[in-house]
């Protein structure tokens, strides 16, 4: 006979609930609970891997920006800041580290200073730096000056300027 660790009753051994309350026995317990087996251990590099959708960012890694509406590709180097934006004639006016006045940025809302992608250990971060018309990362409204974590084919968009991180 076994009892019932909730209400103290006797039932038979070979019962898995108490007859009484419906409480599981502790015969039946331990079979639902096996001890959990060792697995085998696989020594693969212990580097991370680059795949899709992922956020490591070696230092050999580069971004490759593909401009949608342009169809073209951008490499840019981050090794510490990049800045991103449009050159404005005005003097004094701070210049991004990468020009997309080529790629109509003004009539697509691209703000002078727009974006920074920064390291941060081994991933990048996107940060809005006030622009006028927004960045969207996939989709998502970044607010301004709030780091976010850039992955591996990712949909930056600014203003209306459509961009797709890869990393290369």
């Amino acid at each position: 006979m076994q009892v019932c660790p909730h209400c103290a009753k006797e039932n038979p051994d070979a019962d898995a609930y108490c007859y009484s309350c419906g409480h599981i026995l502790p015969a039946a317990l331990a079979d639902l609970v096996g001890a959990t087996g060792k697995l085998e251990e696989v020594y693969e590099s212990l580097e991370p891997r680059r795949r899709w959708g992922t956020a490591y960012f070696d230092r050999q890694t580069r971004l490759q920006l593909h401009l949608r509406d342009a169809n073209e590709n951008l490499i840019v180097l981050v090794e510490d800041q990049v800045v991103l934006g449009r050159v404005h004639s005005e003097p004094g006016v701070p210049i991004p580290d990468v020009d997309l006045s080529m790629y109509d940025a003004l009539d697509k809302g691209v703000s002078r200073i727009h974006l920074a992608l920064s390291r941060d250990h081994d991933t990048v971060v996107v940060t809005d730096l006030g622009s006028a018309n927004y960045t969207y990362l996939n989709g998502q409204r970044l607010l301004a000056h709030e780091p976010r974590i850039l992955r591996d084919n990712d949909e930056l968009r600014l203003g209306r300027l459509v961009i797709r991180v890869s990393f290369v």
